[in-house]
C-alpha cells in the first residue's frame, strides 16, 4: 500500500486517481488558456480554451499518458506534470469531460486514444429538396436578391462584391467569406470560404472549402453529402477516391472544378475531425493569361544560352503572372530547347523550357542562385533561382536533377552579366 501511495495521489472519488506529479513540467489555467511548460520544451504549449474542439486521453508508444487537446493545433499534455490534477478538474468541470473514460485509461500502457469530449455544433450544411444541376457553373449567394457567382470570377471581382468579407484563419491565412449562406447545387453551406492569398488577383479563385458539421459531429455528414452528390453528379465522379477505415474520400470533376468530400476517423496518425471537409479546387486552364503579344511584337534576342536536359519551368501561371507562353520567335529559332536569352533593346532577360517562359527586367535581377537538394529519402533535385533587388525571397525558374546547373554557372554569369551563387545544400528528407 505504501508503494501505491508513493505512485498515486487519491482524489475525492476513489476511481479518480491521478499519477504522482513530477517536476518535469508544469501546467496551469490562466486567462482562459492552458499554459504548459516543460524543462525540455518538447510539450510546451498554450491552448486557447475558446477554440477548443475536442479532447482525448492518449497513450503513446513510450507508454506514457497524455491529455490531447485540439484548438486548431495539436497539444499533448503529460498527465504527470505539476499542476495537472488541478488543471484537469477545472477543465472537466468547465467542459463536462467524460471522466470515467479518462480515469479508466490513464494508467494503461498500451497505445490508445479515447475521446473524452467534443464540441457540439449547429449544423453547417443542409441538403435541399430541389433539383438544381448547376454544380459546374458556380454557386448562389442567398442574399436579397440572390446572386449567382461563376467559378470563373476573379479575386479582384470578389474583393468588390458587397456580399463578401475577409477574416483570418486560425493559421493566419486570409480568407474570403460570405455574409449569407451559399447554395452549391442542392447543398446549402453556411460557412463557405475561399483561400485569398494568391499573388495574382486577375485570375479566378483557385480554392474554396468548408467544414460540414452535423449536430453531433459524426460521419453522418459524409453519408448525406455522398448520397446527394452521387444522385446529382454521378457521371462526374472520378476514380481517385477511396473509403478506408481511417478516412473516406470521393472526388468529382465538374468541367475542371474538382469537388471532393473527405471524412477522417481516429487512427494511428489522425484524430476524428467530426466534420466532412468539402473542397472545390479550380483546375481549369485560362490560356488567355499566358499571352504576351505586347512583348513578342518587339522582342530581340541579343544573346542566349542553351541548356540541355529534362528541365521544367517552376511555378503555376495562375499564381505567377511572369509565366507566359513560349515566344514564337524562340520556337522558330531554337525549336524546343531550354534557353536563357538576353534582350538588351527591351532590357529583359527571359527563360524558357517546354511551352512556357518567364521574363524579368534586367535591373530587377540582383543575382542567380543554384539550390541543390541532395538525394535522401527523396530523389533530390536542383533549382535555378533569381534573387531580386528586394531580396525578400528567391524566384524559382528552372528545376532539374541535383547538381545539374553547376556546370552552367559560369556560362550564366557570362551571358547575363549577373553573379551566380550557390545556396547551402540540404537533404531531400
Amino acid at each position: 500500500m505504501s508503494i501505491l501511495k508513493n505512485l498515486f495521489n487519491t482524489k475525492k472519488h476513489q476511481t479518480e486517481i491521478f499519477p504522482k506529479e513530477s517536476n518535469e513540467g508544469n501546467v496551469k489555467i490562466e486567462n482562459n488558456q492552458i499554459i504548459c511548460t516543460d524543462t525540455k520544451g518538447i510539450h510546451s504549449c498554450t491552448v486557447n480554451l475558446t477554440d477548443l474542439q475536442y479532447a482525448y486521453i492518449t497513450i503513446k508508444r513510450n507508454q506514457l499518458a497524455y491529455l490531447f487537446l485540439f484548438d486548431y493545433h495539436q497539444n499533448f499534455i503529460p498527465v504527470n506534470y505539476t499542476g495537472f490534477s488541478k488543471m484537469y478538474q477545472e477543465l472537466s468541470a468547465k467542459f463536462d469531460f467524460n471522466n470515467p473514460i479518462f480515469f479508466e485509461n490513464i494508467v494503461k500502457t498500451t497505445v490508445l486514444k479515447k475521446e473524452i469530449w467534443r464540441k457540439q455544433y449547429a449544423p453547417t450544411f443542409e441538403i435541399l429538396k430541389y433539383d438544381d444541376t448547376d454544380y459546374n457553373l458556380g454557386f448562389e449567394v442567398q442574399s436579397q436578391p440572390k446572386q449567382f457567382i461563376s467559378w470563373n470570377t476573379t479575386y479582384e471581382e470578389f474583393a468588390k462584391n458587397e456580399n463578401t468579407l475577409f477574416e483570418k484563419s486560425p493559421y493566419g491565412q486570409k480568407l474570403l467569406k460570405f455574409n449569407t449562406p451559399v447554395r452549391i447545387g442542392n447543398i446549402l453551406l453556411k460557412d463557405f470560404s475561399a483561400y485569398f492569398e494568391n499573388n495574382r488577383t486577375d485570375v479566378p479563385v483557385l480554392h474554396f472549402y468548408t467544414h460540414c458539421f452535423n449536430s453531433i459531429a459524426t460521419d453522418e455528414s459524409y453519408i448525406q453529402l455522398k448520397k446527394i452528390l452521387n444522385k446529382d453528379i454521378a457521371s462526374s465522379r472520378m476514380n481517385t477516391g477511396y473509403e478506408r477505415a481511417d478516412q473516406k474520400n470521393i472526388n468529382f470533376n465538374l468541367n475542371g472544378m474538382h469537388l471532393s468530400i473527405c471524412y477522417t476517423y481516429d487512427s494511428d496518425w489522425h484524430f476524428n475531425g467530426g466534420y466532412t471537409s468539402l473542397s472545390i479546387e479550380n483546375k481549369r486552364e485560362y490560356p488567355e493569361l499566358l499571352r504576351n503579344e505586347s512583348y513578342e511584337e518587339r522582342m530581340v534576342i541579343s544573346d542566349f544560352l542553351l541548356l540541355n536536359g529534362n528541365i521544367t519551368i517552376s511555378g503555376d501561371y495562375r499564381k505567377n503572372k511572369r509565366i507566359k507562353i513560349r515566344p514564337q520567335k524562340i520556337n522558330l529559332q531554337f525549336k524546343d530547347k531550354t534557353i536563357i536569352w538576353v534582350d538588351d533593346k527591351n532590357k529583359k532577360i527571359g527563360f524558357s523550357s517546354n511551352n512556357l517562359a518567364q521574363l524579368f527586367d534586367i535591373n530587377e535581377i540582383n543575382s542567380f542562385c543554384i539550390q541543390n537538394i541532395l538525394p535522401a529519402k527523396g530523389s533530390g533535385g536542383a533549382y535555378l533561382e533569381i534573387i531580386t533587388d528586394n531580396k525578400k525571397y528567391n524566384h524559382s525558374i528552372f528545376y532539374e536533377a541535383c547538381n545539374f546547373f553547376d556546370k552552367y554557372a559560369l556560362k550564366i554569369e557570362k551571358v547575363t552579366g549577373k553573379k551566380v551563387v550557390f545556396a547551402k545544400e540540404y537533404h531531400d528528407c
